[in-house]
């Protein structure tokens, strides 16, 4: 039985083809509003956005507000040293409204 389901998925499987020209028609879209490092991080988190950041919102994992900053420019320098160890989200609003939330460790 085992044989079989291997043999319908290697059928499958097999029709399938890419190509140079498919990739190069549809390329990735730029999805990522913003990076950041270190991560973890202790006392400064340095955060960079592919476009001007309007707002940084920094929250716990229960979703409850611990920060909210307003900037306007796409370099931060945010210091966390007040911040208690633990994982925070962290989403990032840039000046075209995109917004991405990450993950950030704190120690």
């Amino acid at each position: 039985m085992k044989y079989i389901a291997t043999c319908l998925l290697l059928l499958c499987f097999s029709n399938l083809s890419f190509s140079q020209n498919d990739i190069e028609k549809n390329p990735p879209k730029e999805s990522t509003v913003f990076k950041f490092h270190p991560n973890p991080a202790q006392d400064d988190l340095f955060i960079l956005g592919t476009n001007k950041i309007k707002s940084i919102e920094l929250s716990d994992v229960f979703g409850n507000r611990i920060a909210l900053y307003q900037f306007n420019k796409s370099i931060i320098k945010l210091d966390i040293s007040e911040f208690k160890s633990g994982i925070y989200l962290i989403q990032v609003t840039d000046e075209n409204n995109r917004h991405e939330i990450k993950k950030v460790f704190i120690k």
